[in-house]
């Protein structure tokens, strides 16, 4: 689906601090993804003892690849992460820009786009001119079409010049691919925070990838980058799953590829 913004925004100033609107799921929800996911992780544990939990350490925003990863704030008060593609367009899940409250996706205009975002300060803002979803996301059944869970924002205004955007990766990665994650979380709203590293486990359906790491809120729509700083999928839950911790992400070629 796609919906079109009436008027472009501005940017400027210091973000007020809201709350934080993202999701991590706790075993029910990661059961309902499916047998497939669950011989998965049987799998996956059979091979390895399950790994000590992720740390999430501060990370110089200013150096690529995270100069690449903003934050995307709402009308709602609702904060996710995003990450630009091109100078004119960035994404983020879905689910982040979902109203439960009137129950519709958010205008674009009120969807903002900030890069460089560190305690207050940030180098660019903007807001999306137009929004596309995954065609198939549906708000209300977010774990059955959690492989549509991303959205691209045309942006009101294009990026900086000097920010390299991440080049995305289009073959999913192998098991025990290392890849590190990262997104403005609620144990330090104002500061990217990164987790690495995150094995790959494999795939759930809809090439869902899964891998072993920890999350918080707010990560949903942030990064996940291989050795060579491509991107090869955002987060868009968490969960857990005898005594690790799990992290799904839609694969970058779900929204780089054909319309």
């Amino acid at each position: 689906m796609a919906y079109d913004a009436p008027r472009p925004g501005g940017t400027g100033g210091k973000l007020a601090r809201g709350r934080i609107v993202a999701r991590t799921f706790g075993r029910r929800a990661t059961r309902a993804l499916g047998t497939a996911l669950a011989l998965l992780l049987a799998a996956s544990a059979a091979r390895a003892e399950p790994p000590a939990a992720t740390p999430l350490e501060r990370t110089d925003i200013s150096r690529p690849p995270w100069t690449a990863v903003g934050q995307v704030n709402n009308s709602a008060y609702g904060r996710c992460t995003g990450v630009l593609l091109s100078r004119r367009q960035a994404v983020t899940a879905a689910h982040c820009l979902y109203n439960k409250a009137t129950g519709h996706f958010m205008r674009p205009e009120s969807i903002h786009f900030v890069l460089g975002y560190d305690r207050g300060r940030f180098v660019f803002q903007t807001v999306a001119a137009a929004v596309r979803t995954g065609p198939r996301f549906d708000p209300k059944q977010p774990l059955a079409t959690i492989a549509d869970d991303w959205a691209l924002l045309d942006l009101a205004e294009p990026a900086p010049a000097d920010v390299a955007p991440l080049s995305p990766v289009a073959a999913a990665p192998e098991p025990g691919t290392p890849l590190a994650s990262a997104g403005f979380g609620q144990s330090r709203l104002y500061a990217l925070t990164v987790a690495h590293p995150c094995p790959v486990l494999g795939l759930a359906p809809g090439n869902v990838v899964v891998a072993a790491c920890r999350i918080e809120k707010g990560y949903s729509g942030g990064p996940l980058v291989d050795e060579a700083n491509r991107l090869v999928g955002i987060q868009v839950a968490g969960g857990h799953d005898g005594g690790r911790d799990l992290l799904f992400a839609v694969p970058a070629s779900a929204f780089t590829g054909p319309p």
